[in-house]
This record gives C-alpha cells, sequence and structure tokens, in this order.
C-alpha cells in the first residue's frame, strides 16, 4: 500500500495545479467519471456507502450552522440589552463545534488520500484517473480552509468578540459551502467505480 501512496502522490503532484476557493466549486472544471452500464441492485448500494460516511458531515455541520445561527440572533438582540451571558456560552460552543468538525474532515480526508484514492486511481480508467486527482487536489483546498477554521475557532475562545466571531463565520461558510459541493462531486463520480472496486468501505 505505500508504494500506492507514494506513486498516487507524486503523479498528483506532477499533474495538478493547485485549486483556489473559487475554482473548487466550479462545476465546468470538474472532469467526469466515466458510467458504468449494468451494475447490479447490491454492487449500486455499495456505490453509494461513501455517502453514508458524508452524511455524518453533513449533519455535523449543520450543527455548527445552528450554533452559528444562535449567536447571530444574540447578536441582533444586544439591542435590547440582553444578557451577553449566552452569547459566551455560544461563541464557545460554536468554536468547539468547529474544532470537532475540522478533527473528523481531516480524518476522512486522509483516509481517502491515503487508502480509496490510490486505489482506484491504480484500478481505474483514465476518466476516474482525472477524478480522483480533481478530488485529491480538493481536499488540499479544504484543507487549508480546515487549517484556518481552527486558527480561528481557538482565537475566538481566546477573545470571545464580535470581531474574532466574524473571521470565524467568515472561513466556516467558505468551508461549508466547499465541503457539501466537493462531497456531492465525490459521490456522483466515484459511486460507479466504488461499485466495483472493493476498498472496504
Amino acid at each position: 500500500m505505500g508504494f500506492l501512496v507514494i506513486g498516487f502522490t507524486s503523479q498528483l503532484n506532477e499533474g495538478m495545479e493547485k485549486l483556489n476557493r473559487i475554482t473548487l466549486l466550479d462545476d465546468s472544471k470538474r472532469p467526469k467519471a466515466p458510467k458504468i452500464e449494468n451494475l447490479t441492485p447490491a454492487q449500486r448500494r455499495h456505490g453509494r456507502r461513501l455517502a453514508l460516511y458524508h452524511d455524518m458531515h453533513r449533519a455535523q455541520l449543520q450543527e455548527v450552522s445552528d450554533a452559528m445561527t444562535a449567536i447571530d440572533i444574540d447578536h441582533a438582540q444586544l439591542a435590547n440589552k440582553i444578557s451577553t451571558l449566552n452569547m459566551a456560552t455560544n461563541y464557545r460552543q460554536f468554536g468547539n463545534l468547529c474544532g470537532q468538525e475540522c478533527q473528523m474532515l481531516s480524518f476522512h480526508h486522509n483516509a481517502e488520500d491515503t487508502y480509496v484514492f490510490p486505489i482506484l486511481h491504480q484500478q481505474g480508467s483514465a476518466g476516474l484517473k482525472k477524478v480522483i486527482e480533481r478530488l485529491a487536489a480538493e481536499h488540499l483546498v479544504v484543507h487549508e480552509l480546515i487549517e484556518e477554521l481552527q486558527h480561528n475557532a481557538n482565537l475566538l475562545n481566546q477573545k470571545r468578540d464580535a470581531e474574532s466571531y466574524a473571521q470565524l463565520k467568515a472561513t466556516f461558510t467558505a468551508l461549508n459551502t466547499s465541503v457539501r459541493s466537493h462531497f456531492g462531486y465525490e459521490e456522483t463520480e466515484l459511486e460507479d467505480a466504488l461499485a466495483i472496486i472493493d476498498v472496504g468501505i
């Protein structure tokens, strides 16, 4: 497996330019995997298993979004001189939830990069290889957002003020949008390949 990972990583580094946050979301730039005909219902179910893992992350992202909404409501009510105790609690919860999801997403992407993607890249068609390379490059962009979010979450936990919250909120919004777009693309383009190539998910 180590050889597969090294070979895949060097191919990715040589053949893929680094994406940025804007191009990550541009579907017209994303290659498409060839469709595989005559898959059985069991194979189709297996191909859709990746979405189950992604659903856990989507639920966690929604939990962070809900915490963010609570903070936004607190900010709107400050004009009425409502106690800021709830806001401090919500700041802390929002920062902690962001940190937890950062760790979970990093683990998920590391598993794909070191195990799933090299196998699919080795056994897949030329079209699938392009999709895998694109997905791995998108991971780099998402990872940068995760690092930025972790940094901003730490700042918010140290200094619970509107400016720190605004920075964290902006980064989370960018990450949330990017991850959801990435997940949808990944699930769609890998479904057929995962139905027939055993990568143990």
